[in-house]
């Protein structure tokens, strides 16, 4: 159905056109006009495909309508009514645009014939434009099928210098530059509390996180991002020389989506390559550093001499003896990240400032949690939970105030993380309590 609005200031041609059974021609009035600049006025606030418009009219006439609508409202179709006398100004408006004009007293069956044509004139040029976006669509798609197979790709495996070449032909990708850096980004409450989302709530994060990157990160023309259907695992290439930076600003960006994503996001930036060619040995450093810490909310950047370090430390020999001191220490460290956790726990804090308050890097205290038993996130979020029981019992408390007073600034995931713990949302158990 094409919609059209009548234009006449003559009420009784506009009611006597108002009566025809326009339905019958697959056309839907929509309303009526007294002159042009009333009928401009009804465009603007209705869609309107079809116009029929007496040329002498007050205000407004039908040829300066006809001008006006060919300008800013291309696609609306004119058909000019007039009388023997006006037929000069008729041909002027077909000039302007018009698709037809109409001899008052108008006829049904002249009338009938002259719409019968624009409609189907209308409807071929609606199955050509379905057409080509049909088209459009299917070349979007596709292209954004070999961009995702050929990241992926490169991400991973290690390609020579022709592969590259025919997978960016393919794909519409330009890697251009000298310097390369993959970051990889990782919602925390997938990552480090495991949680199993729903699938249509894993499409819906992961369809959103790629709308908005395409539009914040890719569109800045040198970089490409990557995400896993499975678990919302993020890989970002770059470019540019300032990579570290942009990647941190991104992060930053992201955390206006918190609501949506009902987690905070780990982020590693790995090692700047400068053939595309070690692309992938950047996203393995990325990962390899990402794997090393789990820690809420982190940011980690590839340092040879931190990871050199760390790997020197862990295949040293040592004594029993010396086994036995390192185990002292360890248990002292835990039992000093603990106490810092206890007094710290009703505000954000990260593995990385807990780690900084013991002398220790986040991978190494990391682990030294795993072997006592539970892991650094299982102790903080056992801590908040105890003290969010305490404050739930007293009324004066609101459920945001006290989200904020355990250290969660997004109720819901508050209210998430308390009903995993509980098996009752922050509601349900003071409504329990009562």
């Amino acid at each position: 159905m094409y919609n059209l609005l009548i234009v006449d200031d003559e009420k009784e041609i506009r009611e006597g056109l108002s009566m025809i059974p326009w339905d019958n021609m697959g056309v839907n009035l929509i309303g009526c006009a007294k002159h042009g600049l009333e009928a401009l006025q009804f465009i603007t606030e209705h869609p309107t495909d079809i116009v029929l418009t007496d040329v002498r009219m007050p205000f407004m006439d039908g040829i300066e309508l006809t001008s006006v609508l060919q300008r800013q409202h291309p696609f609306i179709r004119i058909v000019i009514l007039s009388g023997h006398s006006d037929f000069g100004y008729a041909q002027k408006a077909l000039e302007y645009g018009a698709s037809d004009y109409l001899l008052k007293p108008t006829q049904f069956e002249p009338l009938f014939q002259s719409f019968e044509r624009l409609i189907r004139k209308l409807d071929a040029e609606k199955q050509e434009e379905y057409r080509k976006s049909v088209l459009l669509r299917k070349e979007l798609l596709l292209s954004k099928l070999l961009r995702e197979e050929f990241l992926s790709v490169l991400f991973k495996n290690k390609m020579t210098a022709d592969e590259i070449e025919l997978g960016c032909s393919e794909s519409e990708i330009l890697l251009v530059g000298t310097e390369y850096t993959v970051a990889l980004l990782r919602l925390d409450r997938i990552s480090l509390n495991g949680d199993f989302l729903p699938d249509r709530e894993m499409k819906l994060i992961t369809f959103s996180l790629d709308n908005i990157l395409a539009d914040i990160w890719d569109a800045n023309g040198s970089a490409y991002h990557l995400i896993n259907k499975e678990n919302a695992e993020i890989y970002l290439l770059s470019m540019k020389a300032s990579a570290m930076d942009e990647f941190i600003q991104l992060k930053q960006q992201l955390t206006r989506f918190m609501g949506l994503l009902k987690s905070t996001l780990s982020l590693s930036i790995g090692r700047t390559v400068h053939r595309s060619m070690d692309i992938w040995s950047s996203a393995g450093s990325a990962k390899q550093l990402l794997d090393q810490a789990s820690e809420e909310d982190c940011i980690r950047h590839y340092s040879s001499s931190l990871v050199d370090k760390e790997l020197t430390a862990a295949a040293k020999e040592t004594s029993p003896a010396d086994q036995s001191k390192d185990k002292k220490k360890d248990h002292i460290v835990v039992q000093l990240a603990k106490q810092f956790i206890e007094e710290n726990f009703h505000r954000s804090i990260t593995l990385k400032e807990v780690a900084g308050t013991v002398h220790v890097t986040p991978g190494h205290l990391s682990a030294l949690f795993r072997e006592s038993g539970e892991t650094y996130l299982q102790y903080l979020t056992e801590k908040r939970m105890a003290q969010a029981v305490k404050l739930l019992a007293d009324v004066r408390y609101k459920i945001y105030e006290v989200a904020e007073l355990v250290g969660y600034s997004d109720q819901a995931y508050f209210s998430e993380i308390f009903k995993k713990h509980t098996g009752q949302t922050p509601m349900e158990f003071r409504g329990a309590a009562k």
